[in-house]
């Protein structure tokens, strides 16, 4: 099973993986919080760059993870990075 962990605007789910030195990520913007489809879009490009650029800064590989973003609010990218960033350090 899973551990997950919270803030304020998202949440992790992540497994452990034994295959190698892999690291798969997946992004939620449900319909329900965003209901345009280009705000989604744009919270979800945002979402994996920050993802991308924090990867290299923190030891996450052999996991899965998915992100999930619970705020009805359009995030800047730099607020999204620094939330993430939180994220990142617990797990």
């Amino acid at each position: 099973m899973g551990k997950r962990f919270n803030n304020d605007h998202f949440s992790v789910i992540t497994l452990k993986n034994n295959d190698g030195n892999s690291f798969y990520y997946a992004v939620i913007v449900s319909k329900k919080n965003i209901p345009l489809a280009v705000n989604r879009n744009k919270i979800k490009r945002r979402m994996r760059q920050a993802v991308i650029e924090l990867y290299s800064k923190f030891d996450v590989s052999h996991s899965s993870n998915l992100f999930i973003y619970n705020s009805k609010e359009t995030l800047e990218f730099k607020e999204i990075q620094k939330k993430i960033s939180l994220l990142f350090k617990k797990l």
